[in-house]
C-alpha cells in the first residue's frame, strides 16, 4: 500500500430520520477491516487538536478504514445542538454501524465512548473490539443529581437553554437519560475491551473506566498519570494512539 493510498480521504454521508450526517473516511480502498469512531460531546469529527484525524491516519497507515461522522447538532452535520440527546445518538451511531458491511472496530471519546460501549451491548455481532477513550458514563451520574457538566442544570427551556460553551442545549439532553444505565447489557457483548483514561481526568473520573473493566472480564484498561480529559499533552497522546492502534490491530487478525 502506498503512502497516498494510506492519506487518502473523501466525503460520505448517511441520511437518518430526514438529516444528512456528514463524514469522513480515512484510508485505502480496500483495507484489511473497518473502524468507526465516536466524537464527545458538542465536538466533531476532527477531535480536539485533530486528534481524531490523526489517530484516523494513523489507522489507515497501517491499511484500516476509519470512518467519522459529526452526529446531529454537531460539525457540518443537519440539525441543531439545542435537540441532542442520547438515545437519538445511539439510533444515528447504529445506521452508521450499519454503512459498514460486516464487523468493524468500533472506537470512542467521551460521551461518543459511553455511546459506542451501549452500542456493542445491543448490537455484539457487529463489533470486532471495541476502544473506548474515557467514557463519559459520568453523564448519566450528573443528570441524575440535576447537573450538566458538572453545574447546576437549573431550568432548561427554549427561553432558558443550557449553555455549552457558547452552544444552546435544550431539555431533551436531561430527558434522554431517563431509564438509560450506561452499564446495562454490556455483558452481551464478549470480544476484544481496550479502555484508556487519563488519571488527571477532570471531567470524567478514572472510576468510571474501573467500573466498565469490571462489567468485562475480559477488558483491558490502561491509565495515564498526569493525563487530562482530552489528552492534551503530546507524549500521553502519543503513548495513547500507538496502544489503541496495536490494540485494534491485534483484534483484526484474531
Amino acid at each position: 500500500m502506498s503512502r497516498d493510498d494510506a492519506l487518502q480521504t473523501r466525503a460520505i454521508e448517511i441520511v437518518h430520520e430526514g438529516r444528512t450526517l456528514r463524514g469522513t473516511r480515512h484510508g485505502p480502498e480496500a483495507p484489511k477491516a473497518h473502524v468507526l469512531f465516536a466524537h464527545g460531546f458538542s465536538a466533531n469529527r476532527m477531535g480536539s487538536g485533530r486528534m481524531i484525524v490523526d489517530f484516523a491516519r494513523l489507522l489507515a497507515a497501517r491499511g484500516f478504514a476509519v470512518v467519522a461522522f459529526d452526529r446531529a447538532g454537531h460539525g457540518e452535520s443537519d440539525g441543531a445542538f439545542f435537540d441532542v440527546n442520547v438515545p437519538d445518538e445511539l439510533s444515528q451511531l447504529a445506521a452508521m454501524a450499519d454503512g459498514v458491511a460486516g464487523p468493524l472496530h468500533l472506537a470512542g471519546h467521551s460521551l461518543g465512548g459511553m455511546e459506542l460501549a451501549t452500542l456493542a451491548g445491543r448490537r455484539p455481532q457487529k463489533v470486532a473490539s471495541l476502544t473506548l477513550w474515557a467514557p463519559a458514563a459520568a453523564s448519566a451520574d450528573e443528570v441524575a443529581r440535576g447537573e450538566i457538566l458538572g453545574r447546576p442544570a437549573g431550568r432548561i427551556d427554549a427561553e432558558h437553554p443550557f449553555d455549552v460553551e457558547g452552544q444552546a442545549l435544550g431539555p431533551a439532553f436531561a430527558a434522554g437519560y431517563e431509564g438509560y444505565d450506561p452499564y446495562e447489557g454490556l455483558s452481551a457483548y464478549t470480544g476484544p475491551v481496550h479502555l484508556h483514561h487519563g488519571e488527571g481526568d477532570e471531567v470524567v473520573s478514572p472510576q468510571y473506566s474501573r467500573r466498565y473493566a469490571q462489567a468485562w472480564p475480559q477488558a483491558e484498561l490502561t491509565l495515564y498519570p498526569d493525563t487530562d480529559h482530552g489528552w492534551s499533552r503530546l507524549d500521553a497522546r502519543r503513548d495513547l494512539m500507538a496502544r489503541s492502534a496495536k490494540q485494534i490491530e491485534a483484534a483484526s487478525i484474531r
